[in-house]
């Protein structure tokens, strides 16, 4: 993640996943990668660009849940099939996303994620609840790895997608990574498991069609990151 000012980037505060993601930025508009083609293996862009391959794989995370790449079954992650300028301030976003403070992203998410869960109740289609079942085991799955966080992501993906409105899933795409990153950092302490109840509660809600469970249920998981924006926040940071 980096600081800018007036759209100048501070490259001395690019973590080393912010850096990866740069390198393989400057591989798109270079043209040596285009849309639609495979990216280089994970061992491979971790030697040529000088990082460890949990970074590169963090980066990978990262671009896919925004969308800019996409993994195919046996087939590796590929370059998503949008024009050079599209990508480019697609992953411009990406890095500058500092720019914004953590508190006010954490309050659009929970605007947002309320209000998309409610819609996915509504909405959902038989496909949806086999998509968000399997995110949500692969997130119980990976619970107590360092892989968690990865699959929180794609669980609260599969319900912004599930709320079939894309403005609110392209306006999550943005907040929801750089949040569950941050928190992850910087909060000390052990997973609760009273986050895969919450997950499940959520999930029955939707198969249930009941979007004022669902609402609830995802209002009172985000409590505890709105709690510790706060803290932040009274602390200056």
């Amino acid at each position: 993640m980096t600081e800018t000012v007036l759209g100048l980037t501070d490259q001395s505060l690019e973590t080393p996943t912010d850096k990866v993601i740069s390198k393989i930025k400057e591989l798109i508009i270079s043209g040596v990668l285009k849309p639609g083609d495979k990216l280089p293996a994970e061992r491979k862009m971790a030697i040529e660009f000088g990082f460890g391959r949990t970074h590169v794989r963090e980066a990978l995370h990262k671009l896919e849940f925004y969308g800019i790449i996409k993994t195919l079954p046996q087939s590796g992650s590929v370059v998503n099939g949008l024009d050079i300028n599209t990508l480019d301030g697609l992953i411009s976003d990406v890095l500058n996303l500092q720019s914004y403070d953590f508190y006010s992203l954490v309050e659009t998410r929970i605007l947002l994620e309320v209000k998309g869960v409610r819609l996915c109740a509504e909405r959902r289609t038989e496909k949806d609840i086999a998509i968000l079942e399997k995110a949500h085991a692969d997130f119980v799955e990976h619970f107590d790895t360092p892989e968690r966080v990865s699959y929180d992501f794609a669980y609260h993906r599969a319900l912004a997608e599930a709320s079939h409105n894309p403005v609110i899933k392209a306006m999550l795409m943005i907040v929801i990574p750089d949040i569950l990153a941050i928190y992850q950092r910087d909060r000390i302490c052990v997973p609760n498991s009273q986050i895969i109840e919450e997950h499940e509660g959520m999930l029955n809600c939707i198969k249930a069609g009941d979007a004022d469970g669902a609402g609830e249920l995802m209002n009172k998981h985000l409590q505890g990151v709105l709690q510790f924006a706060k803290q932040r926040l009274e602390q200056g940071n």
